[in-house]
Protein backbone atom coordinates (compact mmCIF):
# COMPACT_ATOMS: atom_id res chain seq x y z
CA UNK A 1 0.00 0.00 0.00
CA UNK A 2 1.29 3.83 -0.89
CA UNK A 3 1.82 5.67 2.08
CA UNK A 4 3.84 9.21 1.71
CA UNK A 5 5.14 10.48 5.05
CA UNK A 6 4.57 14.50 4.78
CA UNK A 7 6.47 16.10 7.50
CA UNK A 8 4.99 19.52 9.64
CA UNK A 9 7.14 21.59 7.33
CA UNK A 10 5.14 20.44 4.60
CA UNK A 11 2.01 20.69 6.25
CA UNK A 12 2.63 24.04 7.43
CA UNK A 13 3.27 25.55 4.34
CA UNK A 14 0.05 23.25 3.02
CA UNK A 15 -1.76 25.68 4.87
CA UNK A 16 -0.36 28.71 4.78
CA UNK A 17 0.33 28.36 1.01
CA UNK A 18 -4.13 29.21 0.94
CA UNK A 19 -4.98 32.97 0.45
CA UNK A 20 -8.20 32.07 2.56
CA UNK A 21 -6.49 29.99 5.41
CA UNK A 22 -3.73 33.60 5.19
CA UNK A 23 -6.73 35.91 5.42
CA UNK A 24 -8.91 33.80 8.46
CA UNK A 25 -5.07 33.65 10.17
CA UNK A 26 -4.78 37.56 10.17
CA UNK A 27 -8.59 38.29 11.23
CA UNK A 28 -8.33 35.87 13.79
CA UNK A 29 -4.93 37.40 15.12
CA UNK A 30 -6.37 40.57 14.62
CA UNK A 31 -9.14 40.08 17.05
CA UNK A 32 -7.51 38.19 19.71
CA UNK A 33 -5.22 40.79 20.07
CA UNK A 34 -8.36 43.81 20.69
CA UNK A 35 -9.93 41.17 23.15
CA UNK A 36 -7.12 40.73 24.83
CA UNK A 37 -6.35 44.02 25.36
CA UNK A 38 -9.28 46.00 25.97
CA UNK A 39 -10.98 43.18 27.95
CA UNK A 40 -8.65 44.69 30.35
CA UNK A 41 -10.05 48.02 29.65
CA UNK A 42 -13.80 46.80 30.35
CA UNK A 43 -15.01 47.37 33.87
CA UNK A 44 -17.28 44.00 33.72
CA UNK A 45 -18.64 44.67 37.13
CA UNK A 46 -19.64 47.87 36.24
CA UNK A 47 -21.15 47.49 33.11
CA UNK A 48 -24.76 46.31 33.72
CA UNK A 49 -24.65 47.98 37.25
CA UNK A 50 -27.81 50.51 37.75
CA UNK A 51 -27.85 54.06 39.28
CA UNK A 52 -28.56 52.69 42.27
CA UNK A 53 -25.71 50.45 42.25
CA UNK A 54 -23.45 53.83 41.28
CA UNK A 55 -21.86 56.78 43.07
CA UNK A 56 -21.08 60.03 41.34
CA UNK A 57 -18.22 62.25 42.49
CA UNK A 58 -15.27 64.51 40.69
CA UNK A 59 -12.10 63.38 39.73
CA UNK A 60 -9.27 65.10 37.42
CA UNK A 61 -7.18 63.74 34.83
CA UNK A 62 -3.86 62.82 35.73
CA UNK A 63 -1.97 61.65 32.23
CA UNK A 64 -2.75 60.78 28.62
CA UNK A 65 -0.90 58.37 26.41
CA UNK A 66 -1.30 57.58 23.12
CA UNK A 67 -2.13 53.50 22.17
CA UNK A 68 -1.41 51.55 19.23
CA UNK A 69 -5.42 52.05 18.01
CA UNK A 70 -7.37 54.14 16.09
CA UNK A 71 -10.76 54.99 14.97
CA UNK A 72 -11.74 56.54 12.10
CA UNK A 73 -8.09 57.12 11.45
CA UNK A 74 -7.59 59.24 14.67
CA UNK A 75 -5.52 57.86 17.37
CA UNK A 76 -7.15 57.07 20.76
CA UNK A 77 -5.49 58.09 23.73
CA UNK A 78 -5.32 56.14 27.43
CA UNK A 79 -6.64 58.66 30.35
CA UNK A 80 -6.06 57.81 33.47
CA UNK A 81 -7.95 59.77 36.65
CA UNK A 82 -7.93 60.22 40.01
CA UNK A 83 -10.61 60.11 42.44
CA UNK A 84 -12.13 60.12 45.87
CA UNK A 85 -14.78 57.45 47.74
CA UNK A 86 -16.96 59.12 50.55
CA UNK A 87 -14.45 57.99 52.85
CA UNK A 88 -11.81 60.31 51.09
CA UNK A 89 -9.98 57.14 50.26
CA UNK A 90 -7.99 58.14 46.42
CA UNK A 91 -8.71 55.54 43.59
CA UNK A 92 -7.39 55.64 40.05
CA UNK A 93 -8.76 54.52 37.10
CA UNK A 94 -8.39 55.00 33.15
CA UNK A 95 -10.80 55.52 29.98
CA UNK A 96 -9.97 55.77 26.35
CA UNK A 97 -10.99 58.22 23.71
CA UNK A 98 -9.48 61.20 21.05
CA UNK A 99 -6.48 63.35 21.86
CA UNK A 100 -6.83 66.80 22.94
CA UNK A 101 -10.19 66.64 24.46
CA UNK A 102 -9.33 66.28 27.96
CA UNK A 103 -6.16 67.80 29.55
CA UNK A 104 -4.18 67.23 33.00
CA UNK A 105 -5.54 68.81 35.91
CA UNK A 106 -8.85 68.59 34.13
CA UNK A 107 -11.96 67.89 36.83
CA UNK A 108 -14.23 65.13 35.57
CA UNK A 109 -17.58 63.19 36.63
CA UNK A 110 -16.79 59.47 37.92
CA UNK A 111 -18.99 56.76 39.28
CA UNK A 112 -17.50 54.07 41.01
CA UNK A 113 -19.60 50.67 42.27
CA UNK A 114 -20.84 51.62 46.39
CA UNK A 115 -19.77 48.64 47.57
CA UNK A 116 -16.15 48.37 45.37
CA UNK A 117 -14.95 52.42 44.89
CA UNK A 118 -12.08 51.01 43.18
CA UNK A 119 -14.07 49.86 40.33
CA UNK A 120 -14.80 53.57 38.28
CA UNK A 121 -15.91 54.80 35.05
CA UNK A 122 -15.90 58.32 33.36
CA UNK A 123 -19.65 59.19 33.12
CA UNK A 124 -19.34 61.79 30.63
CA UNK A 125 -22.13 62.09 28.64
CA UNK A 126 -20.32 63.50 25.52
CA UNK A 127 -18.08 59.70 25.51
CA UNK A 128 -18.40 56.94 23.42
CA UNK A 129 -17.54 53.46 24.99
CA UNK A 130 -14.89 52.30 22.38
CA UNK A 131 -13.66 49.77 25.05
CA UNK A 132 -16.72 47.67 24.25
CA UNK A 133 -16.71 48.89 20.58
CA UNK A 134 -13.45 47.72 19.53
CA UNK A 135 -13.84 44.96 22.39
CA UNK A 136 -16.71 43.64 20.15
CA UNK A 137 -15.06 44.78 16.82
CA UNK A 138 -12.01 42.06 17.77
CA UNK A 139 -15.19 39.32 18.56
CA UNK A 140 -16.20 39.81 14.82
CA UNK A 141 -12.87 39.82 13.56
CA UNK A 142 -12.63 36.41 15.07
CA UNK A 143 -15.89 35.34 13.53
CA UNK A 144 -14.91 36.12 10.24
CA UNK A 145 -11.32 34.58 10.72
CA UNK A 146 -13.27 31.21 11.38
CA UNK A 147 -15.93 31.18 8.43
CA UNK A 148 -11.76 31.66 6.65
CA UNK A 149 -10.39 29.06 8.33
CA UNK A 150 -12.54 26.25 8.95
CA UNK A 151 -13.49 25.56 5.16
CA UNK A 152 -9.93 25.90 3.87
CA UNK A 153 -8.62 23.90 6.92
CA UNK A 154 -11.06 21.22 6.43
CA UNK A 155 -10.00 21.46 2.57
CA UNK A 156 -6.65 21.20 3.40
CA UNK A 157 -6.78 17.70 5.86
CA UNK A 158 -8.93 16.34 3.04
CA UNK A 159 -6.27 17.09 0.52
CA UNK A 160 -3.45 16.05 2.59
CA UNK A 161 -5.22 12.34 3.83
CA UNK A 162 -5.57 11.43 -0.45
CA UNK A 163 -1.73 12.61 -0.54
CA UNK A 164 -0.54 10.53 2.05
CA UNK A 165 -2.80 7.58 1.50
CA UNK A 166 -3.73 7.95 -2.64
CA UNK A 167 -2.60 6.91 -5.67
CA UNK A 168 -0.81 8.76 -8.09
CA UNK A 169 -1.55 8.81 -12.06
CA UNK A 170 -1.64 11.35 -14.63
CA UNK A 171 -5.02 13.24 -15.53
CA UNK A 172 -6.26 15.22 -18.66
CA UNK A 173 -8.03 18.29 -18.43
CA UNK A 174 -10.52 18.41 -20.49
CA UNK A 175 -12.80 20.91 -18.93
CA UNK A 176 -12.35 24.32 -17.45
CA UNK A 177 -15.71 26.63 -16.99
CA UNK A 178 -15.04 30.26 -15.63
CA UNK A 179 -16.97 31.21 -11.77
CA UNK A 180 -17.64 34.31 -10.86
CA UNK A 181 -14.68 34.30 -8.23
CA UNK A 182 -11.23 36.21 -8.35
CA UNK A 183 -7.99 35.18 -6.03
CA UNK A 184 -5.58 37.73 -6.58
CA UNK A 185 -7.19 39.27 -9.55
CA UNK A 186 -7.33 35.65 -11.49
CA UNK A 187 -10.24 34.43 -12.31
CA UNK A 188 -11.05 31.37 -10.52
CA UNK A 189 -11.93 27.98 -12.81
CA UNK A 190 -14.27 24.93 -12.50
CA UNK A 191 -11.64 22.34 -13.82
CA UNK A 192 -12.63 18.80 -14.76
CA UNK A 193 -9.93 15.98 -14.98
CA UNK A 194 -10.06 12.63 -16.60
CA UNK A 195 -8.28 9.74 -16.19
CA UNK A 196 -7.37 6.01 -15.71
CA UNK A 197 -6.80 3.89 -12.15
CA UNK A 198 -6.66 0.55 -14.21
CA UNK A 199 -10.36 0.43 -14.75
CA UNK A 200 -12.29 0.30 -18.10
CA UNK A 201 -13.91 3.07 -17.43
CA UNK A 202 -11.83 6.58 -16.86
CA UNK A 203 -12.31 8.35 -14.12
CA UNK A 204 -13.29 12.38 -13.64
CA UNK A 205 -13.33 14.81 -10.55
CA UNK A 206 -13.64 18.62 -10.77
CA UNK A 207 -11.64 21.15 -8.29
CA UNK A 208 -11.96 24.87 -8.42
CA UNK A 209 -8.68 26.83 -9.10
CA UNK A 210 -7.00 30.57 -10.55
CA UNK A 211 -3.81 28.74 -12.29
CA UNK A 212 -4.95 28.16 -15.01
CA UNK A 213 -2.64 29.78 -17.03
CA UNK A 214 0.23 27.16 -15.88
CA UNK A 215 -2.22 23.91 -15.39
CA UNK A 216 -3.77 24.31 -18.93
CA UNK A 217 -0.36 24.36 -20.56
CA UNK A 218 0.59 21.12 -19.99
CA UNK A 219 -1.61 18.25 -21.77
CA UNK A 220 -1.64 15.53 -18.93
CA UNK A 221 -1.00 16.85 -15.18
CA UNK A 222 0.65 14.33 -11.98
CA UNK A 223 -2.88 14.20 -9.77
CA UNK A 224 -2.95 11.56 -6.78
CA UNK A 225 -6.14 9.97 -6.02
CA UNK A 226 -8.24 8.43 -3.30
CA UNK A 227 -8.11 4.91 -4.44
CA UNK A 228 -11.52 4.13 -2.46
CA UNK A 229 -13.15 6.68 -3.96
CA UNK A 230 -11.38 8.08 -7.29
CA UNK A 231 -13.95 10.77 -7.62
CA UNK A 232 -11.78 12.61 -5.38
CA UNK A 233 -7.94 13.05 -6.06
CA UNK A 234 -5.41 15.93 -6.12
CA UNK A 235 -3.98 17.80 -9.22
CA UNK A 236 0.13 18.51 -7.66
CA UNK A 237 0.48 21.86 -9.57
CA UNK A 238 -2.52 23.19 -8.14
CA UNK A 239 -1.07 22.84 -4.35
CA UNK A 240 1.29 25.65 -3.05
CA UNK A 241 5.00 25.35 -4.86
CA UNK A 242 6.97 23.95 -2.02
CA UNK A 243 4.17 21.27 -1.41
CA UNK A 244 4.00 20.63 -4.75
CA UNK A 245 7.69 20.05 -5.13
CA UNK A 246 8.13 17.79 -2.34
CA UNK A 247 5.19 15.46 -3.20
CA UNK A 248 6.99 15.79 -7.02
CA UNK A 249 10.10 15.20 -5.56
CA UNK A 250 8.73 12.06 -3.46
CA UNK A 251 6.74 10.34 -6.77
CA UNK A 252 10.13 10.80 -9.14
CA UNK A 253 13.10 11.08 -7.42
CA UNK A 254 14.75 12.39 -10.41
CA UNK A 255 12.60 15.03 -10.75
CA UNK A 256 13.67 18.81 -10.46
Amino acid sequence: MFCMFVPLRIRILHLFGRTSFIIGFLFTVIGLSFIVYFSTQLNWNILFAGKKDLVATSGFITSLNETQYNVNESPLYEYRYRYYDQSQIPYSGFFLEYANLYEPGQEITIEYLRNSPEVSRFAGKDRQNYEQIMFLAGVGGIIIGLLFLYPSSRRTRRERKIIMLGRPAEGKLVYAEPTNTRINEQPVYKLTYEYHTGRETAQKFSIKSHLIRNISEEQTEILIYDPNNPSRAVVVETLPGPVARYILNKLYPSYN
